[in-house]
């Protein structure tokens, strides 16, 4: 983020010619580097774990997750009504916050159009979201754990197959390899050619059902992509790879690096600060809330993490926080309910946004 906001900084200081061009490649440089990295990282993350595994956590964090989107519409309801006064368009900001709280981006930019929205209006929500949940990100990344821990019980490993040929091969080789030589990078190899086989079978979907716009549909692209992978952790030879974790948590770092590139707080300067307050507001009650509720229904710390990044910053970050956790059983379940957020969310967003216009 400092090198991508620093850049853009300088840019705007010294505009020789035809520096606008270059800061315009850097940009799409950087969107396909983030956007490419996910989708190899993905299948990669899947194959390494084991079904029968996963599926005996679902029921809990399938749990806590609709706690997670139930926190949404009540909070999103409730600041709508307290800030009526003090936010223009409230309903439809509440709406578009309730959208890409529970589902994502492609949910806000849906919600607005269905609410015929101005495009500021997005711009501007958009670069608050950016710095309210990726505050939010780094917190869990860093210290979120042990705060959360404070308020809930930890996660209770059962001994399954998660203990098995894939997860002793994986402490024994990591990425990048100890020594580079082509038996340590054949493994490595093979799995780049499985995930990017894997990728290319589920853009055919994605393009055969474009979305609203005509464009690539990014939601069918993921499930495709999430179930393709999960076909894959059937196979044990592909599921035992030595280092194809290791390399997956790889490219997430280089996602990390090429979305904080992208972040841009210079739009948020014409606006003032009353949006970015509320959408701070909303999420931190968001928060608040849900963790509550699953201190109700006796959640754990890990399951909390796992479904409110679900919700609140979609599956590239789930991938990122199960690795950051050393949980790597719940991240299928955790991708999955993220896209039943996707679908989830606009129906939400545009009740909210009823809602709210009724005050």
């Amino acid at each position: 983020m400092i090198m991508g906001n620093g850049f853009s900084l300088l840019l705007n200081r010294i505009k020789p010619e035809g520096l606008e061009t270059f800061e315009s490649l850097s940009s799409q440089a950087a969107q396909v580097s983030a956007f490419g990295s996910v989708l190899l990282a993905i299948p990669l993350l899947l194959m390494v774990n084991s079904v029968t595994s996963w599926l005996k956590y679902t029921g809990k964090i399938t749990l806590v997750f609709f706690a997670g989107v139930a926190s949404t519409v009540l909070v999103c309801i409730t600041m709508g009504y307290l800030f009526r006064n003090h936010i223009p368009e409230i309903a439809t900001t509440s709406g578009m916050l309730t959208g890409v709280y529970i589902g994502g981006t492609p949910n806000m930019v849906a919600i607005s159009k269905a609410l015929n929205a101005d495009d500021h209006l997005f711009i501007i929500l958009n670069a608050t979201d950016t710095i309210c949940s990726g505050s939010y990100f780094f917190l869990l990344l860093g210290f979120g754990k042990a705060v959360v821990g404070l308020v809930l019980p930890p996660f209770r490993s059962v001994q399954n197959s998660l203990t098995s040929h894939a997860s002793e091969e994986e402490v024994q080789q990591s990425f990048p390899p100890k020594y580079w030589h082509w038996v340590t990078l054949r493994p490595i190899i093979i799995a780049i050619g499985v995930s990017i086989i894997a990728v290319l079978l589920s853009l055919i979907p994605a393009i055969l059902i474009p979305d609203l716009k005509g464009e690539l549909n990014q939601t069918v692209l993921m499930l495709t992509l999430t179930t393709v992978g999960i076909g894959l952790s059937f196979i044990r030879k592909l599921r035992t790879l030595p280092g194809a974790f290791s390399f997956a948590n790889y490219l997430l770092l280089i996602f990390g690096v090429s979305a904080g590139f992208l972040t841009n707080f210079t739009k948020l300067v014409d606006v003032g600060g009353q949006y970015l307050l509320f959408n701070a507001c909303v999420i931190i009650c968001i928060i608040l809330l849900h963790l509550m509720l699953t201190r109700l229904i006796r959640g754990d710390v890990d399951s909390f993490m796992m479904s409110s990044t679900a919700a609140v910053m979609g599956p590239p970050f789930v991938a990122q926080i199960s690795s950051a956790i050393k949980k790597k059983e719940l991240m299928p379940a955790g991708i999955a309910l993220s896209l039943l957020g996707l679908g989830l969310a606009n129906y939400a967003g545009v009740l909210v946004a009823w809602v709210v216009g009724r005050f």
